[in-house]
């Protein structure tokens, strides 16, 4: 084993995967929160962020289509893992500096290329640390580490969100570029090139060859086993799929509706900058308090009365913004206590909700099926963020957020319906563990 392999020690392995997992937080922050922002200024329409923010979630949905390239081309006598994360990480630089080459107001079909290409070696690069960290991490580690990764996850998406705009409210849009990049190179450097995958130790390598005809074997069968989690373990993992495709509570303020509102309301970069990191924190806050508040009162029931509470301020927009052209009347005083509030209750149910897919889930299928739910929680995000770009430029702001509200109700409806899984026994888990989709 390498005498610098940062995962040798339980105090590496903690920090290298917090690490790593901003790396991902980095870029979707970016993406999201601080490009969205300035195609606002620039004029782009709120139909066309829709649509390039729905293309930021479709690789993290069908991360399993490719997660078996992982696995089928182990990369042994090249650093196994660690090159396959190298390899994403130079990619994604080089993908997001592409993004300054090209006009944001002008160039939306090439912005939403270099979306999906960012995206794609981001969700790959995701199954490569999984896929890593179920290796090297011993068993008591866990609940620790998943603490350091997603809490790695918020800062990268701060960093690349708000800490994109400090900076370009200070030095303009064209320093956030290499800012990421060098945001990326850091963990490159310091991180990811003293990592040790204990894969590399085994003999030989594996063949490679018929790799398209393995790679849809490993597709079959993940689909073959997500049927059997999904149909034929009762009919609360049935209704679980429905529940999954379903947006999560109220989004419209966290979503391309929110991002579009805060530049015509005014907010300048450095407002949309601290509002940004003030709702991460709250979210996060809310991550925490909502565990503990669903242990004590009940999963479902929990979800219910927070997903029924996220429609509150939605429709307290819906109010304000009745019978108005554009933003109205409303100011950024009004909008930025209600964005706050908004922020604090979806962490409040967000972490609840995974707990809800795990007791959906079949043990024996138990990766391919956690896997598939939060695969469709990504399409919801993606279809979300486009039809609500669409419904701004055509219906305006006031319609969006009263829809908005009302389509909570349905998963709430669903909630009844979940009851625990059914044991299925002639279930076969798959030969090796699939990571779950972010």
């Amino acid at each position: 084993m390498s005498k610098n392999n940062i995962l040798s020690t339980r105090k590496g392995r903690f920090t290298s995967f917090g690490i790593l997992y901003i790396t991902e937080g980095i870029p979707l922050g970016f993406t999201a929160t601080a490009m969205a922002a300035y195609m606002r200024t620039q004029g782009v329409s709120a139909t066309e962020i829709g649509g390039f923010l729905a293309v930021l979630y479709l690789p993290w949905a069908f991360k399993w289509a490719w997660a078996p390239l992982i696995d089928l081309i182990p990369l042994r006598q090249h650093g196994g893992r660690k090159t396959w994360i190298l390899g994403c990480q130079i990619m994604m630089v080089l993908s997001l500096m592409s993004f300054a080459l090209i006009d944001m107001g002008n160039a939306m079909s090439m912005m939403i290329a270099l979306a999906l290409v960012n995206n794609f070696f981001g969700s790959l690069q995701d199954v490569a640390i999984d896929s890593l960290a179920v290796s090297t991490l011993e068993k008591d580690e866990l609940g620790r580490a998943n603490g350091f990764m997603f809490g790695g996850a918020y800062l990268g998406q701060a960093l690349g969100g708000s800490g994109a705009l400090f900076l370009a409210d200070k030095f303009g849009f064209m320093s956030t570029f290499p800012y990421i990049a060098l945001l990326l190179i850091i963990v490159l450097t310091l991180v990811t090139r003293r990592l040790y995958d204990p894969i590399c130790s085994q003999a030989g390598e594996a063949d490679s060859g018929d790799l398209l005809k393995k790679m849809l074997i490993q597709i079959r069968l993940f689909l073959r086993e997500l049927y059997a989690g999904f149909f034929k373990s009762g009919k609360g993992p049935q209704v679980g799929v429905a529940f999954a495709l379903l947006p999560a509570g109220a989004m419209a303020i966290s979503s391309v509706t929110g991002s579009t509102l805060q530049v015509d309301l005014g907010m300048d970069q450095g407002d949309i900058a601290e509002i940004s990191m003030y709702a991460g924190i709250l979210s996060a806050l809310g991550c925490v308090v909502g565990g503990w508040m669903g242990d004590k009162m009940g999963q479902r029931r929990h979800i219910a009365l927070w997903y029924a509470c996220s429609a509150l301020p939605v429709f307290y927009l819906a109010w304000l913004l009745n019978d108005q052209e554009g933003t109205g009347n409303l100011t950024i005083a009004q909008y930025y206590p209600v964005a706050l509030i908004a922020a604090l209750i979806t962490g409040l149910y967000y972490g609840v909700g995974s707990a809800v897919f795990m007791g959906l889930t079949n043990p024996l299928v138990a990766a391919t099926q956690f896997t598939g739910y939060m695969a469709l929680k990504n399409i919801a995000l993606s279809y979300s963020n486009y039809w609500q770009g669409a419904a701004v430029d055509d219906l305006g702001y006031s319609f969006v957020f009263f829809v908005d509200g009302l389509v909570v109700m349905l998963p709430i409806l669903l909630l009844p319906f979940m009851v625990p899984r059914k044991k299925a026994e002639s279930a076969r888990p798959m030969s090796a563990p699939m990571p779950e989709a972010s």
